[in-house]
């Protein structure tokens, strides 16, 4: 057989010689072996993950119908991490939430770009208060947090531990550290925060101060008159004398949630408040009603109020026919249940479409920019024949039911009821479960 040729002969022999090679009896073709080898399994190779649906996290500043999921890596190198894709009924596996603000407001018929600069608006001005917050906690650095300390100690003078873990409601321990043999000390206000020095106590106060909340600060002179000290004089620190442990308790680590846990929210975890209002603004007898119910800065949301129902209808809602309601939230510090119901608090639109029937209100609130922006909180009805304040799904429980059939929130009689879920008790048996769990939803 002649194989030393050149040029497309070379080609054609070695074809030649590998076709008669495959030719040979008893032999299969190229083909068919092909076929055969793909039809053999490999043991070795792990079968495709099947498709995950994940779990629905909070996401701010999301349009109505949308919702954000977390799923996990299956496999490669970040297999166990997790990643978010945004959804709605016709979109699935939306990569970015700018994505999403462009793809809803292309929608809608606006400009795409003018979305994303309020989305941008609103999402500074979501920053800016949680800046906020932890500021007037005390929680900040630079020029902000040694004002806030200058100001505190112009009126109260230097703070330490001993007069600290003396003040109503705070408490204050410590431990010896291995490595060096020191007390280190800790201190925990009323509402569980934890401070791990003294000036963040003083700039926590301070910002109170700065802040026009200076009728919540406690009688420092008082505290200081019942304290001890030490043969030297000094103020005794029973943080670091009396309360000593072996570990602080500083904000344990949650157990992480079950993804497919399924939270059953019970009659019982309702708790009524008498602090939670719905208010009908913007008519004739809307300063009166605010009144009545005592909401701080009054002016402030009448002023909110007519801003908000301007930019309404510089969007196309009709004047007359969008309703606007105001949700109270806590009075004082010293309100129960005052995290929540500060949470829900705020302005409510009343939106053009009905859900389950009846008319829907979203939450919305005014940038720093001027700006209109929404929040993902609804004041809605629900299947299990309650007014709810909450996400706008039939499969969630409000963090608020009303347990009155009205056509109109704002016509509600019957007290508010917010959720604060307890524990089964250990003696409960399932059957006193079951009764109990006749929930919102």
């Amino acid at each position: 057989r002649r194989v030393a040729c050149c040029g497309p002969r070379q080609r054609c022999s070695v074809w030649w010689l590998g076709a008669a090679r495959d030719a040979r009896p008893g032999r299969p073709s190229r083909e068919g072996r092909g076929r055969a080898m793909s039809k053999r399994s490999n043991p070795s190779s792990k079968p495709a993950p099947e498709p995950q649906a994940g779990r629905i996290v909070p996401c701010d500043n999301l349009p109505p119908g949308w919702e954000c999921v977390e799923k996990k890596y299956l496999t490669g190198s970040l297999a166990g991490q997790t990643y978010l894709r945004w959804q709605s009924d016709k979109h699935k596996n939306v990569c970015s939430i700018r994505k999403v603000i462009a793809i809803q407001a292309e929608a809608d018929g606006r400009d795409p770009q003018v979305a994303l600069k309020e989305y941008d608006a609103a999402k500074k001005a979501t920053q800016d208060a949680r800046q906020k917050e932890r500021e007037e906690k005390g929680f900040v650095d630079g020029p902000r947090k040694l004002q806030a300390i200058e100001v505190f100690k112009d009126k109260y003078g230097k703070l330490d531990g001993a007069t600290i873990a003396k003040l109503p409601g705070w408490r204050g321990e410590s431990k010896v550290l291995e490595v060096c043999g020191q007390l280190s000390a800790r201190y925990y206000a009323p509402d569980g925060t934890v401070y791990s020095l003294v000036n963040q106590v003083e700039a926590f106060f301070g910002f109170k101060i700065m802040n026009g909340l200076e009728h919540e600060i406690p009688d420092f002179e008082a505290t200081r008159a019942t304290l001890e000290r030490d043969e030297k004089g000094n103020f005794i620190n029973t943080a670091r004398r009396d309360n000593i442990v072996d570990s602080l308790a500083i904000a344990p680590k949650k157990p992480k949630r079950n993804p497919f846990e399924v939270r059953v929210a019970r009659a019982l975890d309702y708790r009524p408040s008498q602090y939670l209002k719905v208010v009908r603004l913007l008519g004739d007898d809307m300063s009166v009603l605010l009144q009545e119910q005592g909401v701080p800065e009054q002016e402030a949301v009448e002023s909110a109020a007519a801003q908000i129902q301007h930019l309404l209808a510089e969007r196309g809602f009709s004047v007359l026919d969008t309703d606007i309601l105001y949700v109270t939230g806590a009075r004082n510090e010293r309100t129960p249940g005052k995290k929540l119901l500060n949470a829900l608090s705020g302005i409510y639109y009343k939106m053009a479409e009905l859900f389950n029937a009846r008319p829907v209100f979203q939450k919305v609130f005014l940038t720093e920019a001027g700006k209109l922006a929404c929040s993902g909180c609804y004041i809605s009805w629900s299947p299990a024949r309650v007014w709810k304040i909450g996400g706008l799904s039939n499969d969630k429980a409000g963090l608020a039911i009303c347990r009155q059939e009205v056509a109109d929130p704002s016509a509600l009689e019957v007290e508010w009821e917010i959720y604060e879920p307890k524990l089964f008790d250990k003696g409960e048996n399932d059957e006193e479960r079951a009764e109990g769990a006749v929930a919102a939803e």
